[in-house]
């Protein structure tokens, strides 16, 4: 379900971020990041690496803790001050388990079990987490392999299996869970270049079907093709928020342009 930036919709926010900041010591890496994110809505994160993408993502599930600043998923807010001395206030944290529940996470490096079949990858935490019986999630398990083409492989182990097979395992892991917005940190990015398309095709076809997604990635023309929207951040701020033909035909500032630039995007 794409949807031009800008358009009119009668669906809730999934997520807004307010004011996020993050540093580790006196290195700042986001300087007060505020984004809203439209159910159904495909939001790409893009920009030069260290421009604060990956530590962003990190920050709405709180893997990672903000130095200050609010995030909100479907009415529920998390906000964080700085406390001095390096410290912070965490108001509502009863809600971070929540939020990890809510936003699920696919990583670069795939994360998966080693000593754990694709089924079982995918069955454990429905198993342990949401106290799923077992035939019934082995049930769940098999409809999302099927989603993302690695039914066939249930029996194998993750070290017989390629990089963008195990990214296809631990997408389906994820969707397992029925998260309400995905985060996919750079998914491609440990891929050798002839398996990046296979992973590129499942998130197309999430994006397809009306999942709310928040992407990290470097994959410029997949961004552009497959996004609601495209967020350009440098330097820790999102320098500009637009449709995906207002970020690539037409880039407001000289940073942006020289950016696309080196892309190939021009």
């Amino acid at each position: 379900m794409i949807v031009e930036a800008g358009a009119e919709t009668t669906a809730e926010y999934a997520l807004k971020i307010h004011d996020l900041h993050k540093s580790y010591g006196a290195t700042a890496v986001l300087n007060g990041v505020n984004i809203r994110v439209r159910e159904g809505e495909v939001v790409s994160l893009i920009g030069s690496s260290g421009s604060g993408k990956s530590t962003l993502l990190r920050c709405v599930n709180f893997l990672e803790t903000p130095t200050s600043g609010a995030i909100d998923m479907y009415g529920e807010a998390i906000s964080v001050a700085a406390a001095g001395n390096g410290l912070t206030t965490i108001t509502n944290k009863s809600n971070i388990p929540r939020f990890r529940t809510v936003a699920g996470m696919v990583f670069q490096s795939f994360n998966l079990w080693p000593h754990l079949s694709v089924l079982s990858n995918v069955t454990e935490s429905l198993i342990w987490v949401k106290k799923m019986p077992k035939k019934d999630a082995i049930e769940v398990a098999m409809s999302v392999l099927e989603k993302v083409g690695m039914a066939e492989k249930r029996d194998a182990y993750p070290a017989h299996l390629s990089g963008g097979q195990q990214q296809r395992v631990a997408i389906a892991r994820v969707l397992a869970m029925q998260p309400r917005i995905m985060l996919c940190d750079e998914p491609t990015s440990a891929l050798d270049p002839e398996l990046v398309g296979e992973v590129l095709k499942v998130i197309r076809n999430l994006a397809a079907e009306g999942n709310t997604i928040l992407l990290v990635t470097h994959e410029m023309r997949f961004s552009r093709d497959v996004s609601s929207r495209v967020l350009f951040l440098h330097k820790g701020l999102v320098e500009q928020d637009g449709s995906p033909s207002e970020i690539f035909g037409n880039p407001r500032s000289e940073r942006l342009r020289r950016f696309i630039d080196t892309t190939g995007m021009n």
